[in-house]
């Protein structure tokens, strides 16, 4: 295996053009760091266009391991002085490995067809808040992730790092409210928006074949023109001293009780 010393290559020039949400756009790609979140995407057969791997990580077993199951997929592996790995690196406490791979979003809004439960974000923007909402649908799903103009990109690297793995799982729609909303009627789901004051609670949710929760903007909440679609608008009762929650807290909450409301 050839050993990348320079900064300049243009594998690492690529890798590193890649924290920009334009570039990840048009090579329809992202990466994931370290050998967890590298190893998960190797188990759920994630597209993996290439993996690079640090000098000194390969000198360790987990690495060599690693190195192995992706030579047995015909994966591209390629190798860089620690150096060269610490200039693309997005983490402080880089391992050494990193992948490239190919996004696998749905898009189309008809494919919800194929769902009957589904998770909308409204202009989420915290990195972190949507990684942990894509971590809850996947673990509460099968649910479709749908973000409206406003929502960080899921690829984002903070954002790939706090889906811990979810990323590889997720069922991805983008759309603007308009075609969002028309999809959901169309396919039949009722759509139930969070909100901070509501006369009504999980309670109050009958049981539905197809249900949609809508998670709003962590300063902002859900707009106007979605709550006014929406079947019914619910709030988290709350008996502390607490005047809101953490918007991937309420989500958290939300997707678990409104997801037991499917017949």
């Amino acid at each position: 295996m050839d050993l990348i010393t320079s900064k300049d290559n243009l594998k690492i020039k690529y890798v590193r053009s890649l924290s920009s949400k334009k570039f990840r756009d048009q090579e329809n790609s992202y990466v994931v760091e370290g050998i967890k979140f590298v190893g998960e995407a190797i188990t759920e057969k994630a597209n993996i266009k290439f993996v690079l791997f640090s000098e000194s990580a390969l000198d360790k077993n987990e690495a060599k391991t690693m190195e192995n199951e992706l030579k047995k997929v015909n994966a591209d592996v390629i190798a860089c002085t620690d150096i060269v790995f610490d200039a693309v690196s997005d983490t402080i406490n880089a391992q050494g490995v990193l992948a490239v791979i190919k996004k696998n979003d749905i898009d189309d809004i008809k494919l919800l067809k194929n769902f009957n439960f589904a998770v909308m974000c409204d202009r989420i923007q915290d990195p972190g808040n949507l990684g942990t909402i894509i971590r809850t649908a996947d673990a509460f799903g099968p649910a479709a992730v749908i973000m409206n103009k406003g929502c960080v990109d899921q690829y984002n690297p903070k954002v790939v790092r706090a889906s811990a793995g979810a990323i590889f799982r997720g069922n991805f729609i983008h759309g603007d409210d308009e075609e969002i909303i028309r999809g959901l009627y169309e396919q039949g789901f009722k759509i139930y928006s969070t909100v901070v004051e509501s006369d009504f609670t999980f309670d109050d949710i009958e049981k539905s074949d197809k249900i949609c929760v809508v998670i709003g903007n962590e300063g902002q909440g859900v707009s106007r023109e979605i709550i006014e679609a929406s079947h019914m608008n619910i709030t988290i009762k709350m008996s502390g001293r607490a005047e809101s929650l953490n918007a991937s807290i309420a989500a958290g909450i939300s997707i678990y009780e409104i997801r037991k409301k499917l017949l």
